[in-house]
């Protein structure tokens, strides 16, 4: 009988032990927790981290160009970044590139516009995983120290963006 007692108070405690190491593993990344770091291709070929950011708002914008809303919200991340060009917020939006057709049609679309922000490519889906985004597109802010202060979830405007960040 205290053996099984035992069993059953050890069994509890694992369950205990794997409900907190789940729940720590899904906080990042939540409104209120820090942001995970990332280390990202450019379409430019060049490296960005998002501690290259810190001390900054960020606008972490997850897209494809296969999705309508997407492109409509381009222009509206493109004008929302000239307005806020003197102050220190950043946008990179973080092209969700292993649910592309090819990495080359999301080079196609950014050259074919002028994008005065940088554009990652996610080409194995780990960021996008990590962020835990499940729809696209979507938008995370980040405050100046490294926490997540908004979830967008859907297209963006420059009005709502400017309205989320102050």
């Amino acid at each position: 009988m205290r053996k099984e007692h035992c069993n059953k108070l050890l069994i509890v405690g694992l369950l205990i032990i794997t409900c907190c190491l789940t729940t720590e593993a899904y906080a990042n990344n939540s409104v209120g927790e820090k942001a995970s770091e990332f280390t990202i291709m450019t379409v430019g070929g060049e490296q960005i981290k998002l501690s290259n950011y810190k001390g900054k708002v960020m606008v972490l914008n997850f897209w494809t160009t296969w999705c309508t809303y997407c492109q409509e919200e381009m222009q509206e991340l493109i004008d929302f970044t000239n307005e806020v060009k003197s102050l220190d917020i950043n946008v990179i939006a973080i092209n969700v590139t292993n649910t592309e057709r090819s990495k080359k049609a999301v080079e196609q679309f950014v050259n074919s516009i002028e994008i005065p922000f940088e554009i990652g490519l996610d080409e194995d889906g780990e960021i996008t995983k990590d962020y835990r985004v499940i729809g696209i597109p979507t938008t995370f802010i980040i405050d100046k120290g490294g926490r997540v202060k908004k979830i967008l979830y859907g297209p963006i405007t420059k009005e709502l963006l400017m309205k989320e960040i102050k």
